[in-house]
C-alpha cells in the first residue's frame, strides 16, 4: 500500500470475481465469495461510502443491484454503477440531442431513456453508436451501425477486453467483440466508456465526493488497476478472479496494484480492527 488501509472511507467494489463468483456477468446465477456480504456491510456500518461498479451491461443496475441484495449484499440501486448506466452518464452529457443507436439490450437503453436521450431505429441514421452486452445481435442493427460510423457517427462500446472472468472459468466479451467488429468494417476504433475509462473514473470519483488519497478500487483484473489510477485512487487487487500471480510479474507500471490480496475475505480481515462496527455485523 501506499498509504494505510484506514485511511480509506470510500470504496469502489468490482463484482465478478471479487465480490461475486460467477460465470455471468453482473454476479448472475452466482454465489457470493466468502466474508463478501460482510465485508461491504462492515464498510457500510462504519460509515464509509461504497459505489458497486461492474463492466456488466446487459441489464439496467437495478437488476443487478437486486440480485446481489438477493444474496444478502446491502446495496441499493443509486449505488450500483454498470458500464452501461456509465456510457449512457457520458453520452448525454457530451452529445446533447443526438439520436443514439444502441446495439445491445436494456442495460444500455434504459439509462439513457432516463436521461431524456432520442433512442433510433435500425431503419435510421444515427449520431451516435454505442454496443454493450446483450443475448444476441440482429443483422439489423449491426448494418445500420456499420452505416451510422461510416457516416461519420462516433463509436463507443462499453467495454474493450477479450474475456470475461468471474471466478468460474472465462467466456468471451461478446460486446468487445461485435464493438470491434464494426469498427474494422467502418474504419473507426471504439471508444471504451467502462472500465477502465477516463470518463467512468470522473463519473466515480464524482459520486464518491472524497479525495483520491480516501478512495480505494477494489477487484480482480488490471482494469480496475488502471481505472484507479485515472481516478488516482489506490489499486487493491484480489487473486480470485481474471489475475493470477503469474501474470503481475510482467505488467506495466500503471497496471502495478498498490496492494494484492487472496479475496475480500482476506482485506475484510486486514480491515476488520479499523472499522467501527454497528449493532448487528460483527467481525
Amino acid at each position: 500500500m501506499t498509504g494505510p488501509l484506514h485511511a480509506i472511507d470510500a470504496w469502489v467494489l468490482d463484482v465478478d470475481g471479487c465480490l461475486m463468483r460467477t460465470a455471468h456477468a453482473g454476479g448472475a446465477g452466482g454465489t457470493p465469495m466468502p466474508d463478501a456480504v460482510r465485508f461491504v456491510s462492515a464498510l457500510k456500518a462504519a460509515g464509509h461510502e461504497v459505489v458497486i461498479c461492474t463492466n456488466a451491461s446487459e441489464q439496467p443496475p437495478g437488476t443487478y443491484a437486486e440480485h446481489l441484495r438477493a444474496h444478502g449484499f446491502d446495496i441499493a440501486d443509486d449505488h450500483f454503477v454498470t458500464a452501461g448506466s456509465a456510457a449512457a452518464d457520458f453520452i448525454a452529457r457530451e452529445h446533447p440531442g443526438a439520436r443514439v443507436l444502441v446495439v445491445g439490450e436494456e442495460g444500455l437503453r434504459d439509462p439513457l431513456r432516463r436521461l431524456g436521450v432520442a433512442l433510433a431505429d435500425p431503419g435510421d441514421l444515427a449520431d451516435v453508436v454505442v454496443v454493450g452486452a446483450a443475448r444476441s445481435y440482429g443483422t439489423a442493427e449491426l448494418n445500420a451501425a456499420g452505416l451510422a460510423v461510416d457516416a461519420g457517427a462516433p463509436l463507443y462500446t462499453t467495454v474493450d477486453v477479450r474475456w470475461f472472468h468471474g471466478g468460474l472459468g472465462k467466456s468471451i466479451c461478446a460486446s468487445a467483440a461485435i464493438a470491434n467488429a464494426i469498427g474494422w468494417v467502418a474504419g473507426a476504433e471504439p471508444r471504451v466508456l467502462g472500465k477502465p475509462s477516463p470518463a467512468l473514473a470522473a463519473t466515480l470519483a464524482h459520486r464518491l465526493g472524497r479525495p483520491p488519497g480516501r478512495v480505494a478500487v477494489v477487484g480482480d483484473a488490471l482494469v480496475e488497476v488502471r481505472l484507479a489510477r485515472h481516478m488516482g485512487a489506490h489499486a487493491l487487487l484480489v487473486l480470485s478472479g481474471a489475475t493470477t500471480p503469474e501474470q503481475l510479474d510482467g505488467v506495466s507500471q500503471e497496471e502495478r496494484p498498490d496492494a494484492v490480496y487472496a479475496d475480500v475475505a482476506e482485506l475484510y480481515r486486514l480491515l476488520t480492527p479499523h472499522l467501527t462496527m454497528s449493532e448487528g455485523v460483527t467481525a
